[in-house]
């Protein structure tokens, strides 16, 4: 993830006045963005961007990141701050927890902008350019990030597009609703491996092998007792075979006594 600070200078953020910290702590991490600008899609798009949410005395939008379409990125605002990026909510995703609580949140004067960590544009246009890979894998790394950070959770009741907040002027920002479920799934389930990546079990280190020269003394008592084990065995064998014919013998004695008696 390649991150270049470049904070604004003309303090286009903040609630209840410019450029004032945060009064309430963040409840979601993230809400995404598409620039929609599909005349700003080059190189230097971001800083681009950033430069004209830093005119003078300029009324907003603004946004914490900006990103390339290659995933690399300008931090414009701190965290500390609540961006200008969300504006009003209409008919807002109240299927979602989240959301929902953002509107209370709402209710008791405070700005959408202010419950979030950080506010994304990803540059690019929803239907000519839309959201990158790398893009997707940058804004896992943020929300990862923010998460550890935050000791918020990663899951969609904490990340969010500005669709959720604004579904009628938003509606495809910053995924076509056909895909954003999809999307979304994808970066919360990256986010989440990279705050708790597994850890590989490495594999049980072989036996140690005996490097001792294996010399002539050693091959000959080797022989040795391979001999006296054979020996052994050969033995045990002719005395089984003796102990057969014992038992024959006593079983044709008793035969033959039954038969006298008989």
């Amino acid at each position: 993830m390649s991150i270049t600070v470049l904070h604004l200078t003309n303090k286009a953020y903040g609630f209840p006045s410019r450029g004032a910290v945060r009064r309430v702590k963040p409840i979601a991490l993230i809400c995404i963005h598409i620039t929609g600008n599909a005349k700003n899609v080059g190189a230097a798009a971001a800083t681009n961007e950033r430069n004209y949410a830093n005119r003078a005395d300029s009324p907003g939008p603004s946004a914490h990141t900006y990103l390339n379409r290659d995933g690399s990125g300008i931090e414009a605002i701190s965290t500390k701050f609540a961006a200008w990026s969300n504006g009003i909510t209409r008919s807002p995703n109240t299927k979602n927890a989240g959301i929902n609580a953002v509107l209370a949140l709402k209710a008791k004067g405070y700005n959408p902008n202010e419950c979030y960590v950080r506010e994304v544009e990803c540059v690019g246009h929803p239907t000519g350019y839309p959201v990158t890979a790398a893009q997707q894998e940058t804004l896992a790394q943020l929300i990862a990030a923010d998460a550890k950070a935050s000791g918020l959770p990663i899951n969609r009741n904490t990340v969010h597009t500005h669709a959720d907040i604004d579904s009628e002027q938003r509606p495809n920002c910053a995924f076509p609703p056909a895909a954003r479920e999809a999307r979304l799934a994808s970066i919360i389930k990256r986010a989440n491996e990279i705050l708790h990546p597994v850890v590989a079990v490495p594999p049980p280190a072989p036996a140690p092998v005996d490097a001792t020269p294996y010399s002539e003394a050693q091959m000959a008592a080797d022989r040795g007792e391979l001999a006296a084990e054979v020996k052994r065995r050969v033995a045990a064998e002719a005395s089984l075979a003796e102990n057969v014919l014992l038992v024959k013998a006593a079983l044709v004695k008793i035969v033959a006594a039954r038969a006298a008696l008989g």
